[in-house]
């Protein structure tokens, strides 16, 4: 029952993120050697606020292992305006080595980061430029509900002995009775063996 319950409730919680998460579809390869670049209009970003939640989906140009000098993968993320400047200081996701683009991991295939003041007010108003090296971007969802925690604990979604038996015979629990009262016969014949064994 427990895990039936745990169930219903995470249904419900992806349920709430669906209805208030918002996706705006970029499909647009980055290809590398920084040779493309996409924006996205600033009328997207209009219900941001610094507690919303950005998750840019995509995915990674795994043959770029095999290329030398190209083996990497990263995203800039830039204000659309004039010069484009980088958005050095989202909150979340750790910048390069080189400090001008955010790392990516080859296995990922996305990345999630909130919006400060200072540059939300900018995007706001002109849009975020996009550059990068190794991906393809598929879209960007945006997201007010902060992440769904399980409302059950791991090890109490898996029914108890006690449990599981009540569930697949809900008499009165007779079976566990008798399981005690055979336990208990069976230690008593122990001990008077014993007696007789000792005189």
């Amino acid at each position: 029952m427990k895990k039936m319950i745990s169930v219903i409730t995470a249904a419900a919680a992806f349920a709430a993120v669906s209805v208030s998460a918002s996706a705006y579809t970029i499909n647009v390869d980055l290809g590398f050697g920084w040779s493309a670049n996409t924006t996205i209009p600033a009328e997207e970003f209009a219900d941001v606020t610094t507690d919303t939640t950005i998750t840019i989906n995509y995915e990674t140009n795994k043959a770029l292992a095999d290329m030398p000098g190209q083996e990497y993968w990263c995203i800039k993320t830039m204000i659309n305006d004039e010069g484009w400047p980088f958005v050095s200081n989202l909150v979340g996701p750790e910048l390069s080595e080189s400090k001008d683009s955010y790392s990516l991991d080859v296995e990922s295939s996305s990345i999630s980061f909130k919006i400060p003041a200072e540059e939300l007010e900018h995007i706001q108003i002109a849009g975020m430029a996009l550059m990068g090296h190794g991906i393809n971007l598929i879209d960007m969802t945006i997201s007010n509900d902060a992440p769904a925690e399980p409302s059950v604990p791991a090890e109490s979604t898996a029914p108890s002995a006690s449990e599981s038996t009540s569930t697949e015979n809900p008499s009165s629990g007779v079976e566990g009775v008798a399981a005690v009262v055979g336990a208990a016969a069976l230690a008593l014949g122990t001990m008077i063996v014993a007696r007789k064994r000792t005189k």
